[in-house]
């Protein structure tokens, strides 16, 4: 990390932290804060599915954009944007302003996604990138864990300080929120501005490592998909557990994925990329199957620390891979895709599963998730491993 002199990862690590940190704060309060107001679920439905769509429909735009102007314009511009919409969000509350923001929000928020890893790629060498995307994993999931404690208690501290009702608490907070995600763009001046691929095509032909990617990468978004927007309401529906609870644990949890995060360097050397990915990927399936097996709320939530930390284990090996085998011109647009893909897998996979868990309940269903987890371990290892990949393209190239 040291070889770069003006600390360019570390820039982006700063950003990490500032943006997850007022991201996950505004998140938390959001939603709390409008229900005070009168707002009402369905209403809150609608601005979610607005931001939702926004972000389907930016995902190859800002894919596009980080290649023509390079990531560190659209990382600044989309900081800036976020903080601005969110804050009119908190000061406008005419709904269809709402509606309109969200759907800008989900905008913006793709390019943040889109353009973070090609950057982390162009200042980190190919050998460090896996340390490189544990960092910064870790510092997400660290500051999101900071951001939800924040949330629940910065509207009382505001309250007492300024002297203003619950609900103007609660405005102070989000719009502090909305600072401190600005603050993500100071940072990033500190790149270079060779960030920018000089290869600039608005279209061109995915290669096949791309297209094999992107068919496990749907089969593992649509796996763990199937149950992670409904922990909140396992743990408290099916386990009785209490909100103030479930969120301390949370927290707790987070805290754990990001010191599982930190390993993900020691895994990938002593096992290699493909390999140390499938075992994270085996070890989250296995976790899940003992999730609907588990008796007792200590021993269910310990087991959910373990499928949590093994889950997340895979996602910095998994963003290292990608960045590794694509071009330098394809990187922006190959993270696009993949958020697409990932992202309409899980909506088709949480439809399905929040029928199945409403019909026939968490225990029957959860074992056949697991196994869907890791069905998806196996795919990945056939369509990404070395063997298949060589052979692949030795193919191509001879009838090229």
């Amino acid at each position: 990390m040291r070889s770069k002199p003006r600390g360019e990862f570390w820039a982006l690590a700063v950003a990490t932290l500032f943006f997850n940190l007022g991201m996950s704060i505004f998140m938390f309060l959001y939603n709390l804060f409008m229900l005070d107001l009168g707002f009402r679920e369905q209403s809150l439905g609608v601005l979610a599915s607005a931001m939702a769509l926004g972000s389907m429909v930016g995902t190859i735009p800002m894919g596009i954009l980080a290649r023509r102007l390079g990531t560190k314009k659209v990382l600044m511009t989309c900081l800036f944007l976020i903080s601005l919409a969110f804050g009119v969000k908190v000061c406008l509350l005419w709904y269809p302003a709402q509606v309109a923001f969200s759907f800008l929000d989900g905008v913006m928020l793709c390019g943040w996604v889109v353009c973070l890893s090609p950057a982390v790629a162009s200042v980190v060498e190919e050998p460090k990138r896996p340390f490189a995307f544990s960092v910064l994993f870790a510092v997400a999931v660290g500051s999101c864990s900071l951001g939800g404690f924040l949330g629940g208690h910065m509207p009382g501290w505001n309250q007492r300080l300024a002297a203003v009702s619950v609900v103007e608490g609660k405005r102070i907070t989000l719009l502090i929120a909305c600072i401190i995600t600005a603050l993500g763009a100071w940072p990033i001046t500190r790149l270079s501005s060779e960030l920018r691929t000089q290869e600039v095509r608005w279209f061109h032909r995915p290669s096949p490592f791309l297209l094999r990617f992107l068919l496990s990468s749907a089969c593992w978004g649509a796996a763990v998909g199937a149950f992670n927007p409904f922990t909140s309401v396992f743990f408290t529906r099916y386990l009785g557990v209490q909100t103030a609870q479930l969120g301390s644990f949370f927290s707790v949890a987070q805290f754990v994925q990001a010191g599982a995060v930190l390993l993900v360097p020691l895994l990938v050397r002593r096992a290699g990329l493909i390999t140390g990915i499938m075992f994270a990927q085996f070890a989250t399936a296995a976790t899940l199957g003992l999730l609907a097996a588990g008796h007792g709320l200590l021993q269910i939530e310990l087991i959910y620390c373990g499928f949590m930390a093994a889950q997340h284990m895979s996602e910095p090996a998994i963003q290292s891979l990608l960045m590794d085998r694509v071009t330098v011109g394809e990187r922006s647009v190959a993270v696009a895709m993949n958020f697409l893909v990932v992202s309409v897998a899980q909506a088709g996979a949480a439809a399905l599963a929040g029928f199945a868990f409403a019909r026939f309940g968490y225990p029957p269903v959860l074992p056949w998730v697991a196994g869907a987890v890791g069905l998806a371990a196996i795919i990945f290892r056939t369509l990404c491993g070395p063997s298949r990949a060589i052979v692949l393209e030795s193919t191509l190239d001879s009838v090229a």
